[in-house]
């Protein structure tokens, strides 16, 4: 069985192309049955076809903040996508950071920005995808919506348009629909799907 918290990296397909796929428990694929089949990432794989190879690097529970309780990058699934000769990097990552104790807007900014230079500088000079998350349902998880409607998106789309990244806005598809959540805040396969679409779309346009 594998520890939730501390997931080995989920490598799919055999293609040339690679895809590192980064994140939360959002990208990890938290309470679904089978996430090797239905986790984003892994959906992405399926409607890219047989040419690609997704990277699975999500870890439930983890924030962007250095000074929250798991920062994302001081884990080894952070430091190996970042060496990784990936050509295309999606990152999807802010939804813990929204709870109260860890928020705040200017540490965020600073630190997101350099997360995204850190991948736009790797080796293998990927295609860099940065991902404003879904809608948070409810407060059960300790996380605030307001936050990720009302600032994340913010942050996101300008830090995508201020390094000349690409921005792909999951909030509008995910808001009000209930139907895509197991939880509260994790997604099921229907919702896990709609935000593979969602990725799909940005990355063929």
């Amino acid at each position: 069985m594998e520890d939730v918290m501390n997931p080995s990296v989920l490598t799919l397909g055999q293609g040339a192309i690679k895809v590192a796929t980064v994140g939360d428990s959002l990208t990890y694929g938290y309470g679904l049955e089978n996430r090797q089949h239905d986790a984003y990432p892994s959906v992405l794989l399926e409607m890219l076809g047989t040419h690609y190879q997704v990277s699975n690097y999500g870890m439930s529970g983890r924030s962007l903040l250095s000074t929250s309780d798991y920062p994302y990058l001081k884990e080894k699934n952070a430091q190996e996508s970042l060496k990784s000769d990936a050509d295309i990097v999606i990152v999807m990552i802010g939804s813990n950071d929204s709870r109260p104790a860890y928020w705040n807007r200017e540490q965020f900014v600073r630190e997101y920005r350099e997360l995204a230079r850190a991948y736009q500088n790797m080796a293998s000079q990927p295609d860099v995808y940065l991902v404003a998350p879904p809608y948070v349902p409810t407060s059960r998880f300790g996380l605030n919506n307001s936050i990720v409607r009302d600032e994340l998106q913010q942050i996101v789309k300008a830090t995508a348009v201020e390094l000349g990244l690409h921005f792909v806005n999951l909030y509008p598809i995910t808001e009000g629909h209930m139907e895509y959540y197991s939880d509260g805040l994790h997604l099921t396969p229907l919702g896990n799907r709609m935000i593979a679409q969602e990725i799909f779309s940005g990355l063929m346009g």
